[in-house]
C-alpha cells in the first residue's frame, strides 16, 4: 500500500511561530473551560464520530507542536452538527471480495434529522464485535458524561491517544462557549445590531464560494443569525433577531463560523483545521473583518493539517483499472484502427474523413464516401476481433472491480481499520514534518494576523 500523503500547510516553522505568549485577556475564559492560561493553546477539534486519518492528522500534529513548544492542547467537539454515531462503516474481506459493511457501536436509533447529538442523553455500547478493538468498553467508560456528543467524542480522543502514545488534550464542546465572557459579549454585539452583523457575514460568504456555505436570510428587518436554538431531544431550530430576546439563554448555541470565532478570539493561539475549515474560516475573517460593531476582537491564526491514508485489503489500486476508462477504449476501439495496432486502416480512415469534410464544405453529398468509411471501419474489426474481444474482456473485469477499487481508493475508513503500519507511517511522518530544524529568522505566522516571533 502507498504510503499516507501528508499535507500540512502552513509549514512546521510558522506553526512554532504563533506559539507565543497566551492572550492574558481572556484568561478568565480558559479558566472557565479548565484550559491552562499560563502557556499558548494549539486547538482543533471535530464532530463526535470515529474519524479517518485526515481528521487523526490533526491531533497528532497538534500534539507534535505542543511537545515541541511547551503549548496546551484542545480539542472541541462540534455537538451542534448532525450526524450519526450509533454506527460505523467498516471494510470487510479482501482482495476482490472486499466489501464495505456498517456495525452498530451504540444501542438505539440513529438521531432524529435535525436534532444534534448535543441535544442527546448518552447511551450504552452495542454488543462489540471486534471492528473497533476496545471502542465499546470506552463507550461505557464515558457514559456519565452529559451527552451523547461528550461520550463519544472524548472515547475517540482516548482511543487515539491511547494508541499513539500522547497526552490527553483538554476536551470541550461547542455547548461549552456559552459559559464564557465572550460568548455574552458576541451575544451582546449580535443583538445590538443584527443587521451590520448578518451583512458582514453574508458578505463573508459571498466572498468566498468555494466554501459552499449559504448566506443568513433577511426580510423587512427580521434577521437569521450565525446561532442555534437547542433543547434536549429536539432538532436544532434556527434564530431570528426577533426570537432572540425571547430565547432562554441557556437554549442558544453558537453555529459553525460563530464557534470558531469564538475559540480563536479568546481560547488559542492556534486553531487547526481541516481541509474544509481550512476554506470555510476564511469567511470567519471577513465576517469580522467587515463587521462595523463586532467585538473587536483579534482571531488567532489558522492552519490546515490532513492526510491521505488507504486500508489495505492486499491489492494495489493502482493497478486496478479505471472502470470508466476501460469502457471508453472498448468503445473507442471500434472506431480508432490505431487503437488497433492497424496504422494502414488509420491512414485510411483519415483520407476518408477529410473527404467527408471537403464534400460537405463544397455543398456536396458525402454519403457515398460515409459508407466506404464504414465499411473500412467493418473490415478493420473482424480483421482484429481478437484484440477488440480483449478490449471488451478488459471492460468487464474493470468493472466487476469498480468497487472494490472504490474501496480501496477510500481515504474515508475510520483511522482504527488501518494496518498497524500505515498508523505508524502517518504517525511518523507528522513527528518528521515537526522536527525539521526550524530557521534562523523569524517565521511568518499562519495567515496576517498571527502574532509575531519574539521568543
Amino acid at each position: 500500500m502507498p504510503r499516507p500523503i501528508i499535507s500540512i500547510s502552513p509549514g512546521p516553522d510558522a506553526w512554532r511561530a504563533a506559539m507565543g505568549e497566551p492572550r492574558g485577556t481572556h484568561a478568565r475564559d480558559r479558566e472557565t473551560l479548565g484550559l491552562p492560561t499560563e502557556r499558548a493553546i494549539v486547538m482543533s477539534g471535530h464532530q463526535p464520530v470515529l474519524w479517518h486519518a485526515g481528521i487523526l492528522s490533526k491531533l497528532l500534529a497538534a500534539s507534535e507542536l505542543a511537545k515541541q513548544t511547551g503549548a496546551g492542547v484542545c480539542w472541541i467537539i462540534a455537538d451542534m452538527d448532525e450526524v450519526d454515531p450509533t454506527t460505523v462503516r467498516v471494510p470487510h474481506g479482501s482482495g476482490e471480495h472486499t466489501q464495505a459493511r456498517t456495525v452498530r457501536t451504540l444501542g438505539g436509533d440513529p438521531p432524529a434529522p435535525g436534532v444534534p447529538t448535543g441535544a442527546l442523553p448518552p447511551r450504552e455500547a452495542a454488543d462489540d464485535d471486534g471492528s473497533i478493538e476496545g471502542f465499546a468498553p470506552l463507550l461505557d467508560a464515558y457514559g456519565f458524561e452529559p451527552t451523547l456528543a461528550m461520550q463519544v467524542g472524548k472515547a475517540v480522543v482516548y482511543l487515539a491517544c491511547e494508541r499513539f502514545g500522547i497526552d490527553e488534550p483538554v476536551v470541550i464542546s461547542c455547548s461549552d462557549l456559552i459559559r464564557t465572557d465572550a460568548w455574552q459579549t458576541l451575544i451582546d454585539a449580535i443583538t445590538r445590531d443584527p443587521a451590520s452583523c448578518v451583512d458582514a457575514y453574508n458578505r463573508g460568504v459571498e466572498a468566498h464560494p468555494e466554501a459552499h456555505m449559504r448566506p443568513m436570510q433577511s426580510h423587512k428587518g427580521r434577521y437569521e443569525l450565525p446561532l442555534w436554538r437547542v433543547r434536549e431531544n429536539t432538532a436544532r431550530l434556527a434564530v431570528f433577531s426577533d426570537q432572540l430576546a425571547s430565547i432562554p439563554a441557556d437554549e442558544l448555541r453558537p453555529r459553525a463560523l460563530a464557534m470558531t470565532a469564538l475559540v480563536r478570539s479568546a481560547l488559542c493561539e492556534l486553531f487547526v483545521h481541516g481541509t474544509g475549515g481550512g476554506v470555510y474560516d476564511r469567511i470567519t475573517d471577513d465576517w469580522f473583518s467587515n463587521w462595523s460593531n463586532s467585538p473587536g476582537w483579534q482571531l488567532a491564526p489558522t492552519a490546515v493539517a490532513t492526510a491521505d491514508a488507504y486500508a489495505d485489503f492486499g491489492v494495489d489500486p493502482g493497478q486496478l483499472p479505471d472502470p470508466a476508462r476501460a469502457i471508453w477504449r472498448a468503445h473507442h476501439a471500434r472506431h480508432d484502427p490505431a487503437m488497433l495496432g492497424d496504422d494502414d486502416a488509420a491512414a485510411d480512415k483519415r483520407r476518408l474523413v477529410e473527404r467527408i469534410a471537403s464534400i460537405k464544405d463544397a455543398g456536396g453529398d458525402p454519403s457515398p464516401v460515409f459508407a466506404e468509411l464504414q465499411s473500412l471501419l467493418t473490415a478493420t474489426r473482424e480483421r482484429h476481433a481478437d484484440r477488440l474481444a480483449e478490449f471488451d474482456r478488459l471492460a468487464r473485469d474493470a468493472s466487476r472491480l469498480a468497487g472494490v477499487r472504490a474501496l480501496a481508493l477510500d481515504r474515508t475508513w475510520p483511522w482504527p481499520t488501518l494496518s498497524n503500519e500505515t498508523l505508524d507511517a502517518l504517525h511518523a511522518g507528522i513527528r518528521d514534518r515537526f522536527r525539521s530544524v526550524p530557521s534562523a529568522s523569524c517565521p511568518q505566522p499562519p495567515r496576517t494576523d498571527a502574532p509575531s516571533c519574539s521568543r
